[in-house]
C-alpha cells in the first residue's frame, strides 16, 4: 500500500470562501520558485556614461563571482546597492508551493530608532514537482524511486496526487527546498491537504529536522514500508 491508497480521496480538502485572506498549514498556491545556484554569478553595473561618480547604473553585465565578490569598490544609488551587496543572477519559475509556517508576529519586541528589521512577515513554503514533463508526459523520476517515496522511505520527499485544475501532475513535495515568501507573492488557491494529512506532513518537518519519533508520520511511514 502507498500513502496516496492509504488516505485515498481524503488527501486535499476544499476551504472556506475567506481562503485568499486567512491562510492555513497545508494550503496549496502558486508562487515564483527560484533554482538554488551552484555557480555564484553577479548581475554588475556598468557605470553610466557621463557619470563620474560611478553611484547611477542602467547596464550590467554578466560575470563570474570572483576575489571582490561582496567587496565592489563603489556603492550604487540607483539602483540601491551598497559595495557588500550584490544582484545574483538567478532562475526562477511559477510552480505550485504548500505552506509550511505563516509569517509569526513577535510579540513584545520594539525595535525603534534601530535598522535592524525584527518582523519579516515571511511564509515558509515547500515546493512541488511535477513527476512526469507537463508537455510531453515523458516520466522525468525512475518508477521505482517514485514507488519508494509513495512509500514514505524518504524524510525529505512526499508524494502529492493530482488535483484536477490545480494540480495537473502527480507531484513531489520536496522539505529539503524550502523558500520564505512575502505574502503578496502568494496566488492561493481554495484548496488545501486533508487534516489527517496535515497532520502526517508537520510530523515528517518535524523529523526531518529532529529525527523525533514515535509520532503519526513514523507509525504510518512504517506500516507503509513493511506492507
Amino acid at each position: 500500500m502507498f500513502i496516496d491508497e492509504w488516505f485515498e480521496k481524503d488527501y486535499f480538502r476544499e476551504l472556506a470562501l475567506d481562503y485568499r485572506n486567512n491562510f492555513v498549514f497545508g494550503q496549496i498556491f502558486c508562487t515564483h520558485a527560484y533554482y538554488p545556484h551552484e555557480n555564484l554569478e553577479f548581475w554588475r553595473p556598468v557605470p553610466s556614461l557621463g557619470e563620474p561618480t560611478r553611484t547611477i547604473a542602467s547596464h550590467f553585465q554578466l560575470q563570474a563571482a570572483g576575489k571582490d565578490a561582496f567587496n565592489r569598490a563603489y556603492p550604487l544609488h540607483a539602483p540601491k546597492l551598497e559595495t557588500n551587496e550584490e544582484f545574483i543572477v538567478i532562475r526562477a519559475k511559477k510552480r505550485p508551493v504548500i505552506l509550511l509556517q505563516q509569517d509569526v508576529s513577535i510579540e513584545g519586541l520594539d525595535n525603534a530608532g534601530f535598522r535592524g528589521r525584527l518582523q519579516r512577515h515571511l511564509f515558509l513554503v515547500a515546493q512541488l514537482f511535477g513527476l512526469s514533463d507537463a508537455k510531453t508526459g515523458r516520466v522525468e523520476f525512475n518508477p521505482s524511486i517514485i514507488e519508494r517515496v509513495r512509500k514514505m522511505e524518504f524524510p525529505e520527499l512526499m508524494f502529492i496526487p493530482r488535483l484536477l485544475g490545480v494540480l495537473e501532475l502527480d507531484s513531489m513535495l520536496r522539505l529539503d527546498e524550502v523558500q520564505s515568501v512575502f505574502r503578496a507573492n502568494l496566488e492561493p488557491t481554495k484548496y488545501a491537504l486533508s487534516e489527517h494529512v496535515c497532520e502526517i506532513l508537520r510530523y515528517q518537518f518535524e523529523y526531518l529536522i529532529s529525527k523525533r519519533a514515535p509520532s503519526p508520520y513514523t507509525e504510518l511511514r512504517e506500516m507503509l514500508l513493511n506492507d
